[in-house]
């Protein structure tokens, strides 16, 4: 458990020290009851983003996502993890592997 708490942090860190070099404004912010990690902005592009140290089974992928699909815009919307595989397109949210970040940005 302890481990995971500590993965889980230093991938916060991890995505915020790629998007805010990026240019990005980053907030943080809840929708519906559910949080959102990472609200990136840069002029008129808005960026979605939950990070989730390993997407380990159902309950997680389901926790991470639906956070996501509560958000009824057209904006991009990107789970980021450091799962050695990359899962599919799901409800037009993307997986990203948390060292391929800085491509999608």
């Amino acid at each position: 458990m302890r481990n995971t708490i500590f993965g889980e942090i230093r991938l916060l860190i991890l995505v915020s020290t790629h998007i805010l070099p990026a240019g990005f404004d980053v907030y943080v912010g809840t929708l519906r009851n559910r949080e959102v990690d990472f609200i990136a902005r840069k002029a008129d592009r808005v960026i979605y983003l939950q990070s989730a140290y390993l997407l380990a089974d159902d309950s997680v992928i389901e926790r991470e996502y639906s956070a996501l699909k509560a958000i009824d815009d057209n904006f991009e919307k990107i789970v980021v993890s450091l799962d050695d595989a990359t899962m599919p397109l799901r409800d037009g949210i993307r997986h990203v592997q948390a060292w391929n970040l800085t491509d999608v940005i």
